[in-house]
C-alpha cells in the first residue's frame, strides 16, 4: 500500500476537495455506458462488464461495498479481505502480471493512473481490454469512484446510498471536531526513513476534517520520505501511525504516539471509520457519537 500511495507522488493532484467537487465521468443515454476517467479518457462499453479485476484495493472494498462480488475474477497481492482470498492474485497493482492477467479474461479492468506505471494500460490497449483509470488522491477522488464504479456496474442507486452515507460520517466527524484546538499531526507510513503524507493528499484532509493540523503541510510532494532528523525539529504534537510501523525514538521522543488502523490509508468505503480513528487519536478525551457503518451487501 505504501508503495502504490507513492507511486502518486510525482504527478498534480486530480481534484480539490471533496465539499463541492462534481465527478468528472458522465453517463451517456442509450445502450452503452460512457464516461471519463481520471486518465482523462473516454471509457465507452456496451453494456456492465461482467468479469472485472481491480488492480486498487479500495475500488475492490467499493465493488463489495455495491455487491458486486461475482462480478471480480481477480485480485492483487495488497487485497486482503477475506471475502477476495478466492480468487486468483495478479501480483502487485503497479506492474501487475499482465500474463496472468489475460487469463482471467476481464472484459474491465481497473487500474491507478500515473507516471509510475505506463506499461499497463499500453499493454491493456494492446490486449483489447477495456481499463478504467482511477487516481484517488483525495477524498473527493474516493466519490469519484463510487460513482463510476456504480455507473459502470449498474448500481447507481446503491452507489449514491454508499456516496451518501460516507459523507454524512465525514461530516459528522468534521462536526463533533471543529471547536476543538487544532493538533499537530503527521501520519508516518513506515519505510526508512519514513514516509508520510503531504499537502493534497485525503490523509491529509482525514486530519484536517478530523480538527488536526498537518505539520508537513509544506511538503513538496503528496508522499515523501522525511529524514527523522528534520522531523525530530517539527512542531508535532501527535505522531499518527497504523499498527506494526516502527517508529525511531528521535520521531517520537516527549511526543504523544497513537495507533490507528489501516484504513487511514485506504481511499474507500472506510474513510468514514478513518476519520473517527483520526479524531479520537486527536482528540482522547472527546466523546465521539458513531454513526452507523454503510449497509453491508
Amino acid at each position: 500500500m505504501l508503495l502504490v500511495l507513492a507511486a502518486c507522488s510525482p504527478d498534480t493532484p486530480a481534484s480539490d476537495g471533496a465539499a463541492s467537487h462534481t465527478p468528472t465521468g458522465e453517463t451517456v443515454s442509450g445502450d452503452g455506458i460512457s464516461l471519463i476517467d481520471a486518465a482523462g479518457r473516454r471509457l465507452t462499453l456496451e453494456a456492465p462488464p461482467l468479469r472485472i479485476v481491480a488492480l486498487v484495493p479500495a475500488a475492490n472494498d467499493i465493488l463489495l461495498a455495491l455487491g458486486d462480488t461475482a462480478r471480480l475474477v481477480g485480485r492483487t497481492n495488497f487485497d486482503t479481505l477475506p471475502a477476495l482470498q478466492h480468487l486468483p492474485s495478479v501480483g502487485g497493482g503497479l506492474g501487475p502480471d499482465l500474463e496472468v492477467l489475460s487469463t482471467l479474461a476481464p472484459d474491465l479492468v481497473i487500474r491507478f493512473e500515473g507516471s509510475s506505471d505506463t506499461t499497463t494500460p499500453a499493454r491493456l490497449d494492446e490486449l483489447g481490454i477495456a481499463h478504467l483509470a482511477v487516481r484517488p488522491d483525495q477524498i473527493a477522488d474516493v466519490f469519484d469512484m463510487i460513482t463510476w464504479l456504480g455507473r459502470v456496474t449498474g448500481r447507481t442507486e446503491r452507489a449514491e446510498a454508499l456516496a451518501s452515507d460516507l459523507r454524512a460520517q465525514l461530516d459528522a466527524v468534521r462536526e463533533q471536531t471543529r471547536n476543538q484546538p487544532p493538533v499537530r499531526a503527521v501520519f508516518l507510513m513506515g519505510g526508512t526513513p519514513p514516509w508520510t503524507a503531504g499537502p493534497g493528499t485525503f490523509i491529509d484532509e482525514l486530519i484536517t476534517l478530523a480538527g488536526g493540523v498537518n505539520a508537513l503541510a509544506d511538503l513538496p510532494e503528496l508522499y515523501a520520505a522525511v529524514n527523522p532528523e528534520v522531523l525530530a525539529t517539527r512542531a508535532i504534537d501527535v505522531v499518527l501511525t497504523a499498527p506494526g510501523v516502527e517508529l525511531d525514538e528521535r520521531i517520537t521522543r516527549q511526543r504523544r504516539v497513537a495507533r490507528v488502523t489501516s484504513d487511514v490509508v485506504i481511499p474507500g468505503p472506510s474513510l468514514g471509520r478513518a476519520a473517527r480513528d483520526v479524531a479520537k487519536a486527536l482528540h482522547p478525551g472527546l466523546n465521539l457519537v458513531d454513526l452507523q457503518e454503510p449497509p453491508q451487501p
